[in-house]
C-alpha cells in the first residue's frame, strides 16, 4: 500500500495537533516554573590575572515558543502498523533576556558585575518519531517519541556596566557570561522545554480520522 496517502492525512493530523498546542504550550511553560526562571547559571573561572564569579539570573521569553510547522517523513507501513519520523520547527516570537550578576577580583580591586543577556530570533528545530495505525476504518496517530530538540540563537549578546580600573576585562568577561548563558538555555530547551512539548503532544493523542 502507497505511503503517500498515509503521509497526507498525518500531516493535516499533525497540523490540527500545532494549532492546539500553541494555544497551550506557553501556560505550561509558565505553570511548570520555566518563565520567568530564576537560576539559569553561575560559576566562577580565571580572568586576566584575577577571578570572576557570575551568576544568570530571571530568563524571560521562553513562554513565547510557538511550534511553525510539524510534517511526517520516512513513513513505513506494516499491516496496520504505521511509523516513521516527525520534524518540527519552532519559534520564539520574543527575545530572551536574562539578568548578569556576579564579581570580578584582581588584587584588592573587587568591582561587582552588573549587566542583561537579550537573544533576537531565537529558534528550534528537532525530530521524533511517530507511532500510527489503521483500525475500523480509522487512521490514528497514537503516539510521539524521542523528540530531540536543537537550540539555535539567532543574535546573542550581552551588556556588562563598567568595571571601572578594569575595563580591559570587559570582553572576556562578557564572553565568559554568554557562553555560560547559551549553554545553560540551550540545556534547558532540550530538556524541560523539550520533555513539556513532547508530555503536550501526547496529552492529545490519539488523534483519528476517516480511512480509507
Amino acid at each position: 500500500m502507497s505511503s503517500d496517502p498515509f503521509t497526507q492525512i498525518l500531516n493535516e493530523i499533525l497540523q490540527g495537533l500545532v494549532t492546539q498546542l500553541n494555544g497551550e504550550i506557553g501556560g505550561a511553560i509558565r505553570g511548570a516554573g520555566y518563565d520567568p526562571y530564576p537560576n539559569v547559571a553561575s560559576g566562577s573561572a580565571s580572568i586576566g590575572v584575577g577571578t570572576a564569579s557570575y551568576s544568570v539570573s530571571n530568563l524571560t521569553g521562553i513562554s513565547s515558543l510557538q511550534i511553525q510547522d510539524m510534517v511526517v517523513g520516512n513513513v513505513t507501513a506494516s499491516g496496520a502498523s504505521i511509523s516513521g519520523t516527525v520534524n518540527f520547527h519552532a519559534v520564539l516570537n520574543s527575545s530572551l533576556s536574562a539578568q548578569a550578576g556576579g564579581d570580578v577580583k584582581v588584587l584588592f580591586l573587587d568591582p561587582g558585575i552588573s549587566g542583561s543577556i537579550r537573544i533576537d530570533s531565537p529558534s528550534i528545530s528537532g525530530t521524533a518519531q511517530f507511532q500510527a495505525g489503521t483500525s475500523g476504518g480509522k487512521l490514528c496517530l497514537n503516539q510521539l517519541s524521542g523528540m530531540n530538540a536543537n537550540f539555535n540563537y539567532g543574535n546573542a549578546s550581552v551588556w556588562i556596566d563598567g568595571l571601572g580600573p578594569l575595563n580591559y576585562l570587559l570582553q572576556p568577561l562578557e564572553n565568559l557570561i554568554l557562553d555560560a548563558a547559551k549553554g545553560a538555555i540551550s540545556g534547558l530547551i532540550s530538556s524541560q522545554i523539550n520533555s513539556i512539548v513532547s508530555r503536550e503532544l501526547n496529552q492529545a493523542l490519539p488523534q483519528c480520522v476517516p480511512f480509507p
